[in-house]
């Protein structure tokens, strides 16, 4: 009998032992479930604190959209002839200042419409690389350094308005021989945008217009 008590009093022991560490699991449920609830409020206060996130500081989606709707509305350029790129110039002035941002948006759409499938010429490229201490080019602007002629059967051409909220751009695709505008597109691009664009040479100055 004296040997059976040592043996009861330490079951007694271990049975108030496992109670007591299943009321503390019981108990820390409630706060577990509590932080990963706190977890998932946070994932989606992130979720919808992204989806409210401001437009991409590059011409990029913008010329997407300008080449989609060109070629949704004709496609006879993917299929008849090369397609030259040119600069989009401001509505107001003598249509041959280019500009950083044309000259980002005239680079841009001529990728678009490449990954589009249509053949894009290049006329800016030279018939030689030209090797100096700054490094190896073979794209100028000095017309006397490209060919007269180019095979260019449709250009890419436009024109962009300055506007209090950002810059309207209107493109045109047109068909060389006969001046014919093939397709046109339109696409609104923010100021903040913009002034991205030219901030990085310097030129963050946007002349605003009431629209």
């Amino acid at each position: 009998m004296k040997q059976i008590l040592p043996v009861l009093s330490i079951l007694l022991l271990a049975a108030c032992a496992r109670n007591t560490t299943e009321q503390a699991v019981v108990m820390a449920q409630p706060e577990r479930d509590q932080r990963l609830a706190g977890v998932s409020h946070f994932q989606r206060t992130a979720a919808d604190t992204s989806s409210h996130a401001l437009p991409l500081l590059t011409a990029n989606e913008y010329s997407r959209v300008l080449v989609h709707e060109l070629m949704s509305n004709h496609r006879a350029a993917e299929e008849t002839g090369m397609v030259g790129v040119t600069d989009f110039a401001y509505v107001d002035t003598a249509l041959d200042q280019g500009s950083v941002l044309s000259n980002h948006l005239s680079e841009a759409i001529m990728y678009d419409l490449h990954k589009f499938g249509v053949a894009v010429l290049d006329y800016k490229v030279t018939d030689y690389i030209r090797v100096t201490p700054g490094g190896d080019f073979a794209l100028s602007r000095d017309f006397t350094e490209l060919n007269a002629e180019q095979p260019i059967r449709f250009v890419v051409t436009g024109t962009m308005t300055a506007h209090k909220q950002g810059v309207l751009i209107n493109a045109r695709l047109i068909r060389i021989d006969n001046k014919q505008v093939i397709s046109a597109a339109r696409t609104f691009m923010p100021e903040q945008v913009v002034r991205a664009i030219l901030s990085q040479r310097g030129e963050d100055r946007l002349k605003l217009k009431q629209g």
